[in-house]
Order: structure tokens, then sequence, then C-alpha cells
């Protein structure tokens, strides 16, 4: 028994329509369009595309964009994602818009006088990758776009120009990470006001360089981004600050698309983001052995021993994360295998001749880092999710200076030394080690579930690896417990990452629970939210598509098209 519930507040317009597509007609009884994301401004700017008959690639993008003002420090041109995108006719594909590292970075970068030194991969120049987002973007207008990117992105200009009210959440971020952002000149003029005092909650956030920014990235696409102006002046900055990143990086940077990966969940098809993203692989490894498991056939809710056990399937698939993953580029990677039944068997064999693993320190970093994630479904079935990030919140807290762009960090996301955990306590092999061009190794779990050729849930997060638990639970929560999008997202939730051996939860289980977990030699360790969600579900009882957004941040929103 949950000890709370979540309130989730949506605004739902009722949209029912017939489509037909190109290569074939698929009737829904009620078709409806639906845009979820952490922001309810950038939810309505999608939805606003949609009813102006834009599909589902243009929301996605229009709100994305949107989301790089209002939620800059989760996202933005300065970073990276990864989308999927399910066309109304079958046909599923996925971008690679992964940030790259510098053509001039090397294994040990970081081993400063001789020891690894993380605040360097974690923030200033030196902890920026190549940013894959612009190109993302645009490859995805490309491949399935009907309206431009200057019409897409005018929304997002007038909201930077015009500035926004900063909420509880963005002060919050802002707070924690205002020292950092003090250090650099470019982010120092952006975060402060006028009289160079700190904002507060109320107050209208307005980035003039920013709106000028997407101004230009709308009318001249990725040349001026990655050959023009901007990457002009993101060089300039990187001389005079000791960074690596080359014009050569960014005239080479291409955002690739690549083959999702496929695999079954009982009854449902299961399409996720291969690597470089390991959250697709980790997801369904997960969702394999549940099934195969059968540790929640015949229940109706988590429980205790459920739980438990799905935190050894968690710590089992981190472990090999950490040991089979990285960029698809640089290694070869069986993906076949490591989604087989026959391996997510062997897997479970190993869990049950283990003995409880001594436990190794749980004092390690559980950065705040963020993301973001929306998803999109238009009225002709169109479908895409985006997880968009910049890393840790506020990314490595350098702004290219004149253009409003905070840069990521996301050189911590590899492997900067074999057993050092990095900001989120990810520990990683040699596979994910730095290397020229590579990109590193991402939690980013884009996930498209699919029944009898029609999508049944699109899901996404947010929060670094629990990212993977999360959206895992989200699954699990409708397939298997038949819950509501809404409560599906809302119930409280579990993590397990390998290191430290614990089992990090949300507030809401049972003291039975908590006891029968430290019973089995587990330190719990409680923590305000894990993850965060977006999803759209077909809800089969009402015949419509619903969304919801968590509300474990902000009045996140979900809304339907009319």
């Amino acid at each position: 028994m949950y000890l709370y519930k979540f309130k989730i507040y949506l605004l739902f317009f009722l949209s029912i329509n017939m489509f037909t597509c190109k290569n074939k007609t698929i009737a829904f009884n009620k078709a409806n369009s639906v845009v979820s994301s952490i922001h309810p401004i950038a939810s309505e700017i999608g939805i606003n595309i949609l009813n102006e008959n834009g599909n589902a690639i243009d929301a996605a993008i229009g709100t994305g964009l949107a989301l790089g003002v209002l939620d800059q420090f989760n996202s933005g041109l300065g970073g990276g994602a990864f989308i999927m995108i399910r066309l109304s006719n079958g046909e599923i594909f996925s971008i690679d818009g992964r940030e790259k590292a510098p053509g001039k970075a090397t294994r040990n970068m970081y081993n400063i006088d001789g020891k690894t030194n993380l605040y360097y991969s974690q923030n200033g120049p030196l902890s920026v990758a190549v940013p894959g987002l612009p190109a993302a973007y645009v490859k995805a207008l490309n491949l399935a776009g009907t309206k431009t990117l200057e019409e897409l992105i005018k929304p997002s200009i007038n909201i930077a120009k015009k500035g926004f009210k900063l909420d509880d959440d963005y002060i919050r971020r802002y707070k924690i990470n205002i020292e950092e952002l003090k250090k650099d000149s470019s982010s120092r003029k952006i975060y402060f006001n006028r009289q160079g005092k700190e904002f507060k909650k109320g107050d209208i956030f307005i980035q003039k360089d920013l709106s000028s920014t997407y101004q230009k990235f709308g009318k001249n696409g990725i040349d001026y981004f990655y050959k023009g102006e901007f990457a002009n002046k993101l060089v300039k900055l990187m001389k005079e600050r000791e960074g690596l990143i080359t014009h050569d990086d960014m005239r080479n940077y291409k955002a690739i698309q690549r083959e999702p990966i496929q695999g079954k969940y009982k009854n449902y098809n299961v399409y996720g983001m291969g690597p470089p993203s390991s959250g697709g692989i980790n997801v369904l490894q997960m969702l394999n052995m549940i099934e195969i498991s059968g540790i929640l056939n015949g229940k109706k809710e988590l429980d205790k021993e459920s739980i438990y056990y799905i935190s050894l399937i968690m710590s089992e698939v981190f472990q090999s994360r950490s040991n089979d993953l990285g960029d698809p580029d640089f290694n070869n990677i069986n993906i076949k295998n490591l989604i087989s039944k026959s391996y997510a068997q062997k897997k479970l064999l190993d869990i049950e001749s283990k003995e409880k693993k001594i436990k190794n320190n749980s004092n390690q970093n559980f950065n705040s880092g963020h993301t973001t994630n929306l998803c999109v479904i238009d009225k002709w079935g169109n479908v895409v999710v985006i997880n968009q990030t910049v890393n840790h919140t506020f990314g490595s807290k350098v702004t290219v200076p004149g253009t409003g762009v905070i840069l990521n960090n996301e050189m911590d996301d590899f492997s900067i030394e074999s057993g050092l955990p990095n900001a989120f306590g990810l520990t990683g092999g040699e596979i994910n080690s730095i290397e020229g061009n590579k990109r590193p190794l991402s939690s980013m779990s884009p996930t498209i579930i699919t029944k009898n050729d029609k999508p049944i849930i699109i899901v996404g997060g947010a929060g670094g690896p629990r990212i993977i638990t999360s959206v895992l639970q989200s699954i699990i929560n409708i397939l298997d417990f038949n819950l509501s999008v809404e409560n599906a997202i809302s119930k409280p939730r579990f993590h397990q990452q390998f290191i430290p051996d614990a089992i990090y939860v949300e507030k809401g289980f049972s003291n039975e629970i908590i006891n029968y977990l430290e019973e089995k030699d587990y330190e719990i360790i409680e923590k305000e939210k894990l993850g965060i969600v977006n999803i759209i579900a077909w809800d089969s009882t009402k015949n419509i598509y619903t969304g919801a957004s968590d509300v474990r941040v902000r009045q996140g929103k979900a809304s339907r098209g009319n």
C-alpha cells in the first residue's frame, strides 16, 4: 500500500480524426494528437504546430526549441539529443545527435599533476563536447518534417526576446549552480540582473542574445551553427580558455540515422535507442529478465519481493552496462546477443548463483544533473520521442559569448578513469574511455512500444541513470498493472545502479517494504525524486491517447490538439 499519490495537472482538448497513411490505412476509432513535455508553454507551442497541420516531427522540434529557452539548464543548442520517430506507415528510425569528443581529446586529458581531476570533466571549457542537437533537429526535419526550421523556431524567438517568469524549479536549480555560473564571464552577464544581483522567483528572464542566435539559426540552418558565426565564436572561446574544440570538429560533426533496437516484452514490440545510448538496451534487458523470471505474474502492484528481485536485475544490468557498451563507431557491440532472451536467462542464473555482494561505499556522487524529454503523437499516427540534454544542470556553466547558448559538459559521461565514478556515480570500462571524435555513453532512453502495429506507449525520461529505471517502472506500471498514464508515472520509484550497493527510494513505500529490503542487507537511501518521465499511452477504455507530464517538477503539461 503506497502512502501517497501525486497530483497530475493536465490540459486536454479532444481531437477525433480518421486518417490514411501512405502505405496502409490505419483506422482508430478515435485518434488524437497529444504533446507531453516538462514545461506547459513548450507543450502549448507543440500543440499549436499540430493545430496548424504540422506533423509530430514538426511539433516535437518546435517543442524542443522552446525547451531550449524555457529550460535551458536542461537542454539547448549547446547540447545533444536522441530522437526516435515512428511514422504512420510503421517505419521506425532513430537519430543520434549525441555530442562528440573534440578531435584533440585524449585518454588521460584530465590527469593533472599525476592525479585525475574530475572538476575539469564537469566544469569549464575542457568538459565540453561538440554539440549535436542542431544537427539532429535539421536531420529529423529533412527526413520527415513538413515545416521549415524558420517557421518552427519563431515562437521560441519571441519567448527569449520577451522573457518568461522564473518559477520555483528554475530558481532552485539556479541557486545550486550559481557559484559556478559566476566564474564564467558570459554566463555571469546572463544569469544575473543589471544590478549584478541574483534572480528570484517571479522575475522575468529575458535572453536577447539567445533570441538573436535562434533567429540566425532559423534563417541560415546548421551552416550558421557549425561553419558560420556561431562556430567562430565557440572556437574563439575555446582558444582563449584552453578548450579543445576546433573548426574542424564543428565542420565535421554529423547527426547519424541509426537502426533502433527491437525486442519483445510479452505480446508487445519494444523499440529503443541503440548505442551510444545504453538506455534502449538496458531497458529491454530488464524487461526480458522480468518476463522470464515471472516475478510480476499475478501481481497487481510492486511488492517487497518484486522490488527486491528487480533491484538485483537493475544491479546486474548496470554492471554489464559498464563493460559492454560504448560508441558503436569505435567498438564492435553485439547488440543482438545483449538483448536476446538467452542473454537474459544467463543473467538471471548469474543473479541466483551470486551471494550478496559486500557493500560498496554508498557515499558516491548522485548529481542532480538533468536532461529533458518530450513525446508527441499527431492525428495521422506519427510518433516522436526526443531526449535532449546538456548533461548536468547548466552543463559546463560556460556560455558562448554573445550567443546566449550554454554549453554541455558531456565529457564527464566518458569513463575518465577505470573504476572512478562520474558525477552520476557511474563507473565505466575501457570501452567508454575518451578518444578523439568518440561519442560518450548515455542513459537517455527514448522508447516506443507497439502492439498489433499500433503505438501503445511513447515514453522517455530525465535524470541521468535514473532515466533507465524510471522508464522501466513506467512501462511495467502500464503493461503489467494496467495503470493509467497519470498513476503509472506518479507511483513512487526505486533505483539501483550496481555501485553503490544501495537502493534509492522515493517517499511513499510502506515500512514493510523498506524493512524487507534492509533485511536483505541493502542500505536504503531516500531521495526526493528519481527521474522525470513524460509519456503518452493508448487508453483502451476510452479509445484515445492520453499523455502525462511528471509532477515531480513544475507544472509540466500534456496537451491535446483540437
